[in-house]
């Protein structure tokens, strides 16, 4: 008998037997003689769809991430729509992807004891910049004042266009670097369109950007963006 029929034989075999079974009785036999099967089954079934899923990401293209720092309104703000409208403005396609995170509070008052919300934070976002994925942040001055001592702040005047520098000119907020020489660290967006189109009630709102940002250009761009009715 050829394999093929052998096969057959098999398969008819069991079938005859679980016909006769009651359910109960089905449910206990394929479990007990399938279930090394069914494990090495799901296994490979797993990790088809964890590839599938790192494929499929890959695919995506990012175009920029950005940070809302300090934000406590973030939760009821729309955030997701600036960005579709940014993404809208800059024609990109279904794949083009503008990320953000809006989740990061830190104290930089030293007046306040540091929480475990800002430990936390504050490693994220320390992972972030050091991956070289953030481009720009919108926080308050506390926070531009820290960056810009640190030397994570790139001189806005220096890499604006001058068409974007003479929109915001009067805008500009200016901090000291870690040798102590003041610069223009950031721009303040309540001349700007920013708190109705992420639909916020932020106080303070400081655009900054990163000194190791990959994507400059679209960062500046989201700046014009948020000038922009």
């Amino acid at each position: 008998m050829s394999l093929k029929d052998s096969l057959k034989a098999e398969a008819r075999q069991e079938r005859a037997k679980l016909k006769e079974m009651s359910f109960q009785d089905k449910l206990w036999y394929i479990w007990e003689y399938y279930k090394i099967h069914m494990l090495i089954g799901g296994i490979l079934l797993f990790f088809l769809y964890v590839l599938g899923t790192i494929f499929y990401q890959k695919s995506f293209t990012t175009q920029l991430f950005y940070v809302v720092m300090n934000d406590p309104y973030a939760s009821f703000s729309d955030y997701e729509g600036m960005s579709d409208g940014f993404k809208a403005r800059m024609g990109y396609g279904k794949k083009d992807r503008v990320d953000m995170d809006t989740s990061l509070h830190i104290s930089f008052d030293s007046s306040n004891a540091n929480t475990e919300l800002d430990y936390a934070s504050l490693a994220k976002i320390t992972a972030i910049v050091a991956s070289q994925d953030l481009d720009l942040m919108i926080t308050n001055a506390d926070a531009i004042d820290h960056y810009a001592e640190n030397d994570g702040l790139l001189d806005l005047e220096a890499v604006l266009p001058a068409d974007l520098l003479e929109l915001v000119k009067d805008d500009i907020y200016k901090a000291p670097d870690s040798s102590g020489a003041v610069f223009s660290a950031a721009i303040n967006l309540e001349n700007s369109h920013f708190h109705e189109k992420a639909g916020t009630e932020m106080e303070e709102a400081y655009f900054c950007l990163i000194s190791n940002s990959r994507r400059i250009d679209t960062a500046i761009e989201f700046l014009r963006y948020l000038y922009e009715e």
